[in-house]
């Protein structure tokens, strides 16, 4: 049974936004409450979406069952990040659905300059803000909430969802839960770019914290951090598919985008 801890309201990464209530200690690096079903690796999250693998796993399930119809549902990734973020790198086969922030950063509660991005003080499962002053958009949570219904009307759909480093996953995975009644949603723990890991005396992380220079290379930066398109090493392109945009503001998105290849982004959270 999974145990819980009560979570006292911090400020992460100087943001305005707070961990509140109770956090499951098995759930999302940053403490905040969860909604949604569970958290999976970037790892596995690749596997399952990989189609010679589904291919293989969907087969035998079929086999076990004696069902020729495939029961399972194939996973899909939804890459919550900017606009700009997918366009610079995403997972191979990802689709583009920003939330909370659309394209460009607020610089003030309920922003209506050039910034793009929904209005999560209403709700504090979903934009964990410590008070309405902070920044944040004007677009109501359920108008992203619609357009993945859009495009995925069964709620026990696996939606696998994904940001720079876990953050933005999890407010959006809570806002599919909760206003979406989606059943099967999963939190890819690490993110896309990752944090830095540290080192550890025993089963306890040295203090003060000790980043760790995970590709060897005499320098400790960016690319040591454990996130999908770093440390984890997974397939990412820049290939635009018309279909994988976020429909809505597809003015926004490239005309032209360069043939796919495996690319990082720097942008954090």
């Amino acid at each position: 049974m999974k145990q819980s801890l009560t979570i006292a309201i911090l400020s992460v990464l100087g943001t305005g936004y707070a961990a509140t209530a109770t956090a499951e200690t098995t759930g999302n690096r940053y403490g905040y409450p969860v909604l949604y079903h569970s958290e999976i690796s970037s790892a596995r999250a690749w596997l399952d979406v990989s189609q010679n693998r589904w291919n293989e796993e969907a087969k035998q399930h079929d086999d076990d069952i004696g069902d020729s119809e495939h029961s399972r549902k194939k996973p899909v990734i939804l890459d919550v990040r900017r606009i700009e973020e997918y366009v610079a790198g995403h997972p191979v086969g990802a689709y583009s659905i920003p939330f909370p922030h659309v394209t460009g950063s607020p610089s003030q509660a309920n922003d209506q300059t050039d910034y793009i991005g929904y209005d999560i003080s209403v709700d504090p499962e979903v934009g964990f803000l410590l008070d309405q002053s902070a920044k944040d958009g004007t677009l109501p949570i359920q108008n992203f909430v619609d357009y993945v219904e859009s495009l995925f009307p069964d709620k026990d759909q696996p939606l696998y969802i994904l940001c720079a480093t876990g953050h933005r996953s999890v407010q959006a995975a809570n806002a599919l839960a909760k206003y979406g009644n989606y059943t099967n949603v999963r939190n890819i723990w690490e993110g896309y770019n990752g944090q830095p890991k540290y080192a550890y005396t025993g089963a306890t992380p040295t203090q003060p914290l000790v980043a760790l220079d995970l590709n060897n290379d005499g320098v400790v930066n960016g690319d040591d951090r454990d996130g999908w398109a770093f440390y984890q090493g997974l397939p990412t392109e820049t290939k635009l598919q018309k279909n994988k945009l976020y429909r809505p503001l597809l003015s926004l998105y490239p005309v032209k985008a360069k043939p796919g290849h495996k690319s990082k982004r720097d942008a954090d959270d």
